[in-house]
């Protein structure tokens, strides 16, 4: 099993208010509030539906265990770990991949060690990112049986001007629509949830959609 959890936010948005409501072509500063509101509901289903971190963030992975080592693999005459049936890598979900922070397992008391930085290599080129062993080196054994492994990382492309201009543009068709369709506070409430992302947002993300982390 695993978990994945935002440990800090993004400190500003991908789209300023004033470059919105130029936009929505709104002059007043009567929907200010509500038009950040859409900006930040507009980030996080773009997020979600590419599976990547738009502007610079942190996340924790939590896994039971490191890959191939969730299953038994003792048959009762080799003396060591098989390599063959180990995965050397872990990917790193959110792409683009910036840095890990630090890898750590966990004991049936919670006491946490430091898998050592020198013995895994950071893939921040591929896509999703990577945290791969090194050639002489093994993953640890967690001794916890539930969430044994954290690993803490940075993802996302950097700051406003490094977001991809096409992500930026499906953002502001979605709060355009977000806006021109607000209604009572129930149904906008549901709209910021994503429920109805139009299509031409859609379209502009598709191609930076993640599919698969296998």
């Amino acid at each position: 099993m695993t978990a994945l959890i935002r440990i800090t936010p993004p400190d500003e948005e991908p789209l300023a208010l004033e470059e919105t409501k130029a936009h929505l072509r709104v002059e007043t500063g009567e929907d200010d509030e509500l038009i950040t509101n859409l900006i930040t509901a507009a980030r996080l289903l773009c997020e979600e539906y590419t599976r990547r971190a738009l502007i610079t963030q942190t996340w924790r992975l939590w896994l039971d265990a490191f890959p191939g080592l969730e299953e038994p693999w003792w048959d009762g005459t080799r003396e060591g770990v098989d390599r063959g049936m180990i995965r050397r890598f872990v990917h790193l979900p959110r792409p683009p991949l910036v840095s890990v922070q630090a890898v750590k397992t966990y004991n049936d008391d919670n006491t946490e060690t430091v898998f050592d930085p020198l013995l895994y290599f950071v893939d921040a080129a591929s896509e999703p990112g990577r945290l791969a062993l090194r050639s002489n080196a093994n993953w640890p054994v967690p001794q916890r049986e539930y969430n044994g492994v954290r690993i803490d990382f940075i993802a996302g492309y950097g700051d406003v001007e490094d977001v991809p201009q096409a992500l930026k543009a499906g953002m502001l068709a979605h709060i355009a629509f977000l806006y021109e369709n607000r209604g009572d506070e129930q149904g906008l409430a549901a709209q910021a949830r994503g429920s109805s992302a139009p299509e031409v947002a859609l379209m502009l993300y598709r191609p930076y959609r993640v599919h698969s982390l296998v």
